[in-house]
């Protein structure tokens, strides 16, 4: 009776078209506008490209020995084919009025002159620029160093002449005081949690048919409630064949969301596929089983319980980062609490941590927060649907 049931009701799903807009259709759509937003900061390098720039050369430029042998070091030929590592910019030594020409085409993004000859000056060196932006700042945080380095040493030479060699080879070896450490060799982006809460979202969505499955079991909620009361099967098996049934439609959706954020986006989800399964499942549990305790603890319209549902289902996908990125780790700094109650943000975390992190304790945890609450939605689904009478059908 049990498969009877579950192979009527899983044809019955499949026929629901608002709902399968819903729960896949909008889930893809919103991914693929995700994408094209961020395309641009997702489409990122390993090659820096080295910033255009020009020098004057006049006669300040070549009696100033140290400022130019520090640029050649830096710096690439201007016509130069290849660009070895460590190289910062595409240099261009040329006269003035070149140079000025360069600028004004857009060839260079910046002239420099030793003299202190331009808009900004730091320590005798000028620098004209045309605009502003990225490769503009690259270029003032150069001179602003080594106008800052020139005058240690110009301080510490005048005060113990004798110190030149010692200062001259712990110049030539920085001393880095920070180490930059990584929990895996997963590449950071945090542009990925934005694809994170959208799993987490279409999660969610699996309200969508509990809710069905609760209006069409309950003999006061619908017609068809009202026949299958009368219907001579089991009711509890009835419940069951639903959620199954509603359980796998969803979860088929998941996978086709999840195999087109990773083969057609390129989505990194990390290389631990079955633990992505496993998330994707227990948040579908928890979406199907959410759908369904709503549905028995409101006595309301199909409006009033979806307008319920989508309300609190946006607020907790937005408070996992859906919206604004970073949120949900305000959150955890702030009210910690929050994201541990929220089903939206254990899905994101979970993922984030199988990306980030080896060990895969944070993962579990998020995990068994995530089944404790499904669990909490199934008992009180069914402390409130069982043993239901009607006086009149």
């Amino acid at each position: 009776m049990f498969w009877h049931l579950y192979g009527g009701r899983l044809r019955s799903l499949l026929r629901d078209k608002e709902n399968l807009f819903w729960t896949l259709l909008f889930p893809i759509l919103l991914a693929t506008m995700f994408y094209v937003a961020f395309s641009n900061l997702m489409s990122t390098t390993e090659d820096f490209n080295p910033v255009p720039v020009a020098v004057v050369d006049d006669e300040a430029y070549r009696l100033d020995d140290g400022f130019r042998q520090v640029l050649d070091e830096l710096s690439v030929a201007a016509d130069a084919q290849e660009v070895p590592d460590g190289k910062l910019f595409r240099l261009t030594v040329t006269g003035r009025e070149d140079a000025d020409r360069l600028l004004e085409a857009g060839e260079v993004e910046g002239v420099i002159t030793v003299g202190g000859d331009g808009t900004d000056t730091s320590d005798g060196i000028g620098l004209k620029l045309k605009s502003s932006g990225i490769n503009q700042s690259i270029i003032k945080s150069f001179l602003d160093e080594y106008a800052q380095t020139s005058a240690a040493m110009q301080s510490i030479l005048s005060e113990n002449p004798a110190a030149v060699q010692q200062l001259v080879e712990q110049m030539s070896q920085r001393q880095e005081s920070t180490q930059a450490i990584s929990y895996s060799d997963s590449k950071p982006d945090t542009m990925l949690n934005y694809f994170y809460a959208l799993i987490a979202m279409a999660c969610l969505y699996g309200c969508f048919w509990g809710l069905r499955n609760t209006n069409d079991i309950q003999a006061d909620l619908s017609t068809l409630g009202a026949r299958r009361s009368v219907a001579p099967s089991r009711k509890m098996t009835a419940v069951l064949a639903d959620a199954g049934a509603a359980l796998t439609v969803h979860f088929g959706e998941i996978l086709i969301v999840l195999a087109y954020l990773i083969l057609a986006l390129k989505v990194d989800f990390g290389s631990r596929f079955g633990y992505v399964l496993l998330t994707c499942f227990m948040g579908c549990v928890t979406g199907v089983s959410y759908g369904t305790f709503v549905g028995a603890a409101i006595r309301k319209k199909d409006s009033v319980k979806n307008a319920i549902m989508i309300g609190l289902t946006m607020l907790l996908c937005f408070l996992s980062g859906l919206m604004v990125n970073g949120i949900r780790q305000f959150i955890a700094d702030t009210v910690p609490v929050l994201n541990y109650i929220n089903p939206a943000a254990l899905i994101t975390d979970a993922f984030y941590s199988l990306y980030v992190y080896a060990s895969t304790d944070r993962f579990f945890l998020n995990i068994g927060i995530l089944g404790g609450i499904a669990l909490l939605f199934i008992t009180g689904s069914v402390l409130l649907t069982r043993r239901q009478k009607y006086a009149s059908l």
